[in-house]
């Protein structure tokens, strides 16, 4: 049975408010809309809800728009130790997920509109700033319990470990939940569509996710966070005349122009909710499989090229262009790097791509 706690600063009125039901877990920043608070609390004793119906809830525009939020939906129990989870994260908050081999940091990492993860053996999570310190796996039941409904607090924590007994001293029931509002009119906020997807799944035949731990250890949640550097604006760019767009040639000599996202891979996939178009889709051959399902991202932001390591196997090298001081890099999983023409970037058997010149092509 998964028990779920929270935490408060003494003296503090919450930072955010936590809505807790039977099949979801769900945090926006207090002050959020009465009305957005009202349609989650809603649906708090509702046995099963997709997390794409949640995250329909929060409007990203308008006067009511909720920059930062997280939705998390378990799912059934496995063999496994631990339980499937998929979370959606947007804006300054965290989610730590824990396993039995440790514990991850998983936050947007300034994807918009926002990033979607899917994690197995899930053991704990908590939900918070992602200025706070880890909470220790042995703290994951503590805290006060929170029933069903909403609550204002700092930080959130959902474990599965048993609930204690009811005659227990040591568990300390927290104040009722917050009164649900009456739902006030609110203006339907659809998302605004924004370009730039989710990040897409790894090297696995049968994945549907979006973000899961390395192939190597798929039943454990990585141990230690990989430091993500900060995106570089490409050197020596200059602005674009409008309708300019970079190119990109394939291993083939195939060359295509960034007039749009690209996913590139062994097989790659579209994500499974995102604000914008979809994604095009490259295939290409790997006879060893050293390159993932869907390895790589390129795309165009403004005067920029962005590379993308979308969690890849074995890694994303990107080699500076010829005749340029530089050394090369290989990019942590999920890193993303702004990159000049000429960069090639190399994504395992053989197949190495060529950032082109901007042209109005």
């Amino acid at each position: 049975m998964a028990r779920v706690g929270y935490g408060l600063t003494p003296g503090g009125s919450g930072e955010w408010t936590f809505v807790a039901g039977r099949a979801f877990l769900a945090a926006v920043p207090a002050g959020t809309h009465p009305g957005i608070v009202a349609k989650l609390t809603g649906l708090v004793s509702e046995p099963r809800i997709t997390i794409e119906a949640l995250v329909s809830l929060l409007p990203l525009a308008g006067e009511d728009a909720v920059a930062n939020f997280v939705v998390v939906v378990p799912g059934d129990p496995t063999d496994s130790d631990g339980i499937p989870v998929s979370a959606v994260v947007r804006g300054r908050i965290a989610v730590d997920v824990f396993s039995v081999g440790g514990s991850r940091r998983f936050t947007d990492r300034d994807i918009r509109p926002w990033l979607l993860a899917d994690f197995r053996s899930v053991i704990g999570l908590v939900i918070g700033s992602p200025l706070a310190d880890v909470v220790p796996a042995s703290r994951l039941d503590s805290g006060r319990t929170v029933e069903l409904g909403a609550i204002a607090a700092d930080t959130l924590l959902w474990s599965l470990a048993a609930l204690a007994r009811e005659d227990d001293d040591t568990i300390i029931r927290g104040p009722a939940p917050l009164p649900v509002p009456a739902p006030a009119p609110l203006p339907v906020h659809a998302p605004a569509p924004l370009p730039v997807p989710v990040p897409a799944p790894l090297s696995l035949a049968d994945a549907d996710t979006v973000v899961r731990p390395p192939q190597a250890a798929q039943d454990t949640v990585i141990a230690r966070r990989r430091e993500r550097r900060e995106r570089r604006p490409a050197a020596e760019a200059a602005p674009l005349a409008r309708g300019t767009h970079y190119g990109f040639r394939l291993p083939d000599g195939e060359e295509r122009r960034l007039d749009a996202v690209y996913f590139l891979g062994r097989r790659p996939r579209s994500p499974r909710i995102t604000g914008g178009p979809l994604p095009r889709l490259v295939t290409v051959t790997s006879p060893t499989s050293a390159v993932s399902a869907t390895h790589l991202e390129i795309r165009q932001e403004g005067d920029t090229v962005v590379v993308t390591d979308l969690n890849s196997t074995n890694g994303t090298l990107v080699n500076p262009p010829r005749g340029k001081i530089g050394r090369s890099q290989r990019l942590a999983p999920g890193q993303s790097l702004a990159v000049a023409p000429g960069t090639t970037v190399d994504i395992g058997d053989g197949n190495i791509v060529e950032v082109l010149p901007a042209s109005e092509r």
